[in-house]
Order: structure tokens, then C-alpha cells, then sequence
């Protein structure tokens, strides 16, 4: 059986696979990690420092230890990241008055600014991914988009991706 048999037979696998949520998803993910990165980029952030700037933001001062537990980051990897926050000064790092082996991160007015600029950056991103659809669509898609990541995650939100820790195996 040759290539052009296997064609005959019936839709090329492309074709016949186009449409299946998995591969749309994949792709659609795709450039849409692309077009947000890009979004914060341009307001001098990855998406990794937008996520602990908005840790800090939603939650306060919080201890370094403790900030790479909620983005499931190893501490190493973390001072990296907040290396050159700090260097900006949009977030500080000092000891915990209550525990001095501690070091508290704490959100500045500086990084406050920054974070708005890159979340209204990121809504226009999705307005732009999401123009064709209408209001009850989008909201449609979301509570869609959650009830995916809830099964993959057991319902631990900030686990976003499926090889992340806790991920409901089948």
C-alpha cells in the first residue's frame, strides 16, 4: 500500500484530526502563550514574574519559601526570578520580623504600576483572541476551560498544566 492508497481511502489523518479539541487546543495554546509573553515582555516581564507580582498583590507580603510553594518553583529558581524585580525595584526582599531565617517579599508601588500595565496589556491580548465570540460565549469557553483544568488538577487551581504536581492520572 503506498502513501497515495492510504489518501484514497478516505480524509488525510490532518483533515480527519483538524477539529479534535485536543490539537486545537494545542495549537490555539500556542499562539496564545505567545501573544501573552509578548504582552509582558513588552512591559519588561516574563509571564513568571506577572504571576508572582500578582501573588503578591492578591496576597500580601508574602515569605520567599512560601512564594515558591505557590508557584511550584524551586527556591533556586525563584531568586532568579525575583533577582531582577528586585534590581527594579518592584518588589523587596527583607527578614521576617516574626522569623529572621525568613525573607519576606513584599510588592512596591513600582511593581504595583508594572502589574497593571501588564494585566491591561494581557485583557487586550484576550480581547484580541476572543473578538469573534460574543459575551455568553466567552463565558461559555471559560467555565468550559475550567472544568478541564479542575479534572486535570483535582480542582487545585494553581496547578495550570497537566504534568504539574498533583495531576489526576487515569
Amino acid at each position: 500500500m503506498t502513501l497515495a492508497d492510504s489518501t484514497d481511502s478516505g480524509p488525510a489523518l490532518l483533515d480527519e484530526h483538524r477539529n479534535s479539541p485536543g490539537l486545537m487546543l494545542a495549537l490555539l495554546g500556542h499562539e496564545a502563550m505567545r501573544r501573552l509573553r509578548d504582552a509582558h515582555t513588552a512591559n519588561r516581564l516574563t509571564p513568571r514574574q506577572f504571576h508572582i507580582l500578582g501573588l503578591l498583590r492578591d496576597r500580601g507580603p508574602l515569605a520567599q519559601t512560601d512564594l515558591a510553594a505557590e508557584t511550584d518553583t524551586a527556591a533556586s529558581v525563584l531568586v532568579t526570578q525575583l533577582n531582577p524585580l528586585e534590581a527594579e525595584e518592584l518588589v523587596t526582599r527583607t527578614r521576617d520580623p516574626r522569623d529572621r531565617r525568613r525573607h519576606l517579599v513584599v510588592l512596591t508601588e513600582a511593581g504595583e504600576r508594572r502589574l497593571r500595565a501588564a494585566a491591561a496589556a494581557q485583557r487586550e491580548v484576550e480581547d484580541d483572541l476572543f473578538r469573534s465570540l460574543t459575551d455568553t460565549q466567552r463565558s461559555q469557553l471559560t467555565q468550559l476551560f475550567v472544568l478541564v483544568r479542575e479534572d486535570l488538577t483535582d480542582g487545585n487551581e494553581h496547578y495550570g498544566t497537566p504534568t504539574s504536581p498533583g495531576r489526576k492520572t487515569p
